[in-house]
């Protein structure tokens, strides 16, 4: 608790302050949160609401949403986790990152209002960024679910729409060993009568059939809402359907720098909730339209050698990381070797990532990044040392020791890959600048 005017305005005591009250960093569970919410006066943030939950693809999901909301003229929120460089990253009001005082007075009044209750540090940046929307006359809020659905934080607010992007194994420790367990705490955000929108191409049952025993409209990508890439490959259309179950359109869109899926189930949500739909803000939103860490191509400051950052931190999204990769290759034929330098949490599944790498790598820098629940360079070594692969493995102590070796070991036609976590990009990204081929 600030003890001084001084510390009450300083955004580094808060987020020191609010990782300490509570005991374990992660705690599942809405009883807290709804009791303090209710103390704090929180009513539904903006006229319309969209959750986005699943394994991967949130970050971009939520991205495209306010990127085609604001082109299109409403007043947008939103809130989404974790962040690279900065907490602020996580809370954004038309398209702003809010500011440090912003920040303090919302955490101030979490504070004075939780009395005896203890919040993880996610729920006391929830119910923030919920005070701080709620006094911004919004016309959408967009909130991105942290881990899993049905317990987490976000799920306190009922939506408009409902987003399941995909689901993959991941933090089985709180989700579940399997898919469908996983796809259960997921689908947590369903609401009944509320158009939930999926986007895996192999339905899970739990999924499916928690959407039909609430009577939620269910819109599946590949059978509702679609892409259709153009002969050049240079455009695409999207097909969907609106409220009343005709037939929407979007034709000649610019690619954008996310993956299409999770545009396509973006553009599908709004089109479920605005009244017209604008197919040249549409486009003006897609061009692009990038998000930091991302498939993110950049320079290295010192070298001038080409990288990429990624933040994928499970098979599945490594799986998309090297398809991207084979992409990049074929459009870019004098490209050479492809290094990556990989730095991951201890509870993720290290052989599986570096599996669906290994057909697109030439080497691998493993390394560790200062987080305590990252996985010591040396058992990430010895653990993919151990498997069947090919692929030649060099350790380092550190990701910016592993990264500055891979720059100055890779020749001017090669790439280098940072990846494994949102740690690994954000402790290696600003050695870097913005690329003139991005």
């Amino acid at each position: 608790m600030p003890q001084s005017r001084d510390e009450a305005a300083d955004l580094d005591f808060w987020l020191r302050y609010i990782a300490s009250v509570h005991p374990r960093e992660i705690e599942l569970g809405l009883e807290r949160i709804r009791a303090v919410a209710k103390r704090m006066g929180l009513s539904k943030p903006a006229r319309q609401v969209i959750v986005v939950a699943g394994s991967n693809g949130k970050g971009s999901c939520v991205c495209c949403l306010e990127a085609v909301l604001q082109s299109c003229g409403y007043r947008t929120a939103s809130y989404t986790s974790p962040h690279l460089h900065r907490f602020n990253e996580r809370i954004r009001i038309e398209k702003n990152e809010v500011d440090d005082r912003q920040l303090c007075d919302a955490f101030a009044a979490v504070e004075g209002s939780r009395g005896e209750h203890s919040l993880s540090y996610f729920e006391f940046a929830t119910l923030a960024a919920l005070w701080l929307f709620n006094r911004a006359a919004l016309d959408v809020a967009i909130l991105e679910v942290g881990l899993g659905g049905r317990l987490d934080a976000v799920n306190i607010i009922d939506a408009d729409v409902s987003i399941i992007t995909n689901i993959s194994l991941d933090h089985q420790d709180w989700l579940g060993s399997d898919l469908e367990s996983i796809g259960a705490e997921k689908a947590g955000v369903i609401r009944a009568g509320t158009p939930i929108l999926y986007g895996d191409d192999s339905p899970l049952r739990n999924i499916l059939q928690k959407a039909t025993r609430l009577g939620a409209p269910l819109y599946r990508i590949g059978v509702d809402c679609q892409s259709t890439l153009q002969a050049d490959a240079t455009c695409w259309t999207f097909s969907g359907r609106d409220a009343n179950g005709q037939p929407v359109l979007a034709s000649d869109l610019p690619l954008p720098g996310i993956p299409l899926p999770n545009a396509v189930l973006a553009l599908q949500a709004l089109a479920l909730l605005l009244p017209a739909w604008d197919v040249a803000a549409i486009r003006a939103a897609l061009q692009g339209l990038t998000l930091a860490g991302r498939f993110e191509l950049r320079t290295d400051r010192e070298t001038g050698r080409n990288v990429v950052f990624d933040v994928a931190h499970n098979p599945a999204a490594t799986g998309l990381l090297a398809r991207k990769l084979h992409q990049y290759r074929t459009t870019i034929p004098g490209i050479g070797q492809i290094a990556a330098v990989i730095a991951v949490m201890a509870d993720k599944d290290i052989e599986g990532m570096a599996q669906s790498l290994e057909s697109c790598l030439d080497i691998c820098y493993i390394a560790q990044v200062e987080e305590p629940r990252c996985m010591p360079a040396d058992v990430a070594f010895s653990r993919l040392e151990s498997c069947d692969g090919k692929l030649a493995l060099q350790q380092l102590e550190n990701a910016v020791d592993a990264y500055r070796a891979a720059c100055r070991n890779a020749a001017a036609e090669d790439l280098v890959v940072i990846t494994g976590s949102f740690y690994t990009v954000a402790a290696t990204r600003q050695l870097s600048k913005p690329s003139r081929a991005a």
